[in-house]
């Protein structure tokens, strides 16, 4: 039988490029919050944060790779009334990898209605968006989110909120673009004890447009048209075998594909792993639910200590991620990797303390057990290891803080170990950050 060869042709939606309209879009950006200084001088609060970041695992992957990040962020938000305005201006800049850099923004109108003396309902619309450099930019993307939620004290103790969180976005890499749906109902209960007690439940949707699609092209022979566009990874590895059809190997150290440093430089349509971000290219849309439960108890020990512990538990109910491969960037967002993309469970415990009157201290262990529905586990030359991924990450920090009449100053510290049973998310860091956070504005209402 003579063998069969094909073409795979990626169609990932990705718009049209267009680098003066890009610059363009970030002058009016600009203008257009600047020309909201009227609205800034009247704001209820302006705020005004800026951090240094340090890291010697900034792609969070076996192979460690040093850089600083700068972070700030100016935010405002209205004053007493019942409809106000509120928004920010944050960027985003690392200085070995400056590509992954990113100006950002949001604003929003937002309205409080009271409903009795012990009751009210929230509503919020908010429009935002994300301009990456060039080595990130298929992740720009513009976003709308829709806010609803309603409190209400049942007692002088006890509070109930319910919440619904609704959001769209669209990236310029058409294959991210989603609409997702949080709803979330807690119970808050506070003992004279100084008990504080929360319990809380979650449900999530999140609806992926269009993932991507594979053509088949024929170079001269009789295509294969009968590889299912829902097809797995291991049922096309499978096809591979029997036919002789050749379909490119995941990408890995043994390919050339090994250095984080230089595969982030591929940007959108790539991992960290130098492979696409979908093996198999899905011709229809693709969905996830989750559901959630978590707890915290806080205690407060003596007038200036507290402790606090807490726990989630997270189901997958269906679907899976549709992506092949899902990668962590220290500080920075990434459409592969979210709270969608992973069941399991979290334990954290807190210890805060008042060591003066304006200076504050706490450190807190994390521990995190999470399975990838979807993503398998590969060898670092790209080969399945047949099995799914699974991660086990512990986490201890420490932060420090003085609080001034309006500005505040903090350092912190962080440890991560995570193991995992795959080799390239087998890793370890430590990262350092400082900065402050400055009111620069507060209105008498308040």
């Amino acid at each position: 039988m003579k063998a069969i060869r094909i073409k795979s042709r990626i169609k990932s939606r990705t718009r049209p490029k267009s680098q003066p309209k890009k610059y363009i879009f970030c002058l009016l950006f600009w203008l257009a919050f600047l020309s909201l200084g009227p609205v800034l001088i009247q704001a209820g609060t302006v705020q005004f944060s800026l951090a240094q970041h340090s890291t010697n695992n900034i792609f969070q992957t076996y192979q460690p790779v040093s850089d600083w990040l700068t972070t700030g962020s100016l935010y405002f938000s209205g004053d007493s009334s019942p409809l106000s305005l509120y928004g920010s201006l944050d960027f985003n800049y690392l200085y070995k990898y400056s590509g992954l850099s990113s100006i950002g923004g949001q604003l929003g109108v937002d309205y409080l209605i009271p409903a009795g003396s012990k009751s009210a309902f929230y509503l919020a619309v908010e429009g935002q968006g994300v301009l990456f450099r060039d080595l990130y930019n298929n992740f720009n993307h513009a976003g709308l989110k829709l806010i609803a939620s309603f409190k209400s004290y049942l007692t002088p103790a006890m509070v109930l909120r319910l919440e619904s969180r609704s959001e769209y976005r669209r990236y310029k890499l058409g294959i991210f673009d989603y609409i997702s749906e949080m709803a979330n109902l807690s119970l808050d209960h506070y003992f004279k004890t100084r008990t504080t007690l929360k319990v809380e439940a979650s449900y999530g949707y999140k609806y992926f447009y269009h993932p991507g699609e594979i053509v088949i092209v024929d170079v001269g022979v009789t295509p294969l048209a009968a590889i299912s566009s829902s097809a797995s990874v291991q049922s096309l590895s499978s096809v591979n075998q029997s036919s002789g059809i050749f379909i490119a190997q995941q990408g890995g150290p043994g390919g050339g594909h090994g250095d984080p440093a230089d595969n982030y430089k591929k940007g959108g349509n790539y991992s960290l792993r130098g492979v696409p971000y979908q093996t198999v290219y899905y011709t229809e849309s693709r969905s996830i639910q989750i559901l959630s439960i978590s707890g915290l108890l806080a205690q407060g020990l003596g007038d200036k200590v507290g402790l606090s512990l807490g726990g989630m538990k997270q189901w997958n109910l269906k679907g899976e991620n549709p992506f092949s491969s899902s990668d962590e960037y220290y500080g920075v967002e990434n459409p592969t990797s979210d709270l969608f993309s992973w069941q399991g469970y979290s334990l954290k415990a807190k210890l805060t303390a008042s060591l003066t009157d304006r200076l504050q201290a706490d450190i807190q262990y994390n521990y995190l057990n999470r399975e990838f529905p979807g993503l398998e586990s590969l060898g670092l030359e790209g080969l399945s290891l047949g099995v799914i991924r699974e991660d086990r990450r512990h986490q201890l920090s420490a932060l420090v803080q003085l609080d001034l009449a309006r500005i505040s100053f903090f350092v912190s510290y962080s440890y991560i170990n995570n193991a995992s049973n795959d080799p390239w998310f087998d890793w370890s860091g430590n990262f350092i950050s400082g900065g402050l956070r400055w009111n620069l504005n507060v209105s008498k209402s308040q």
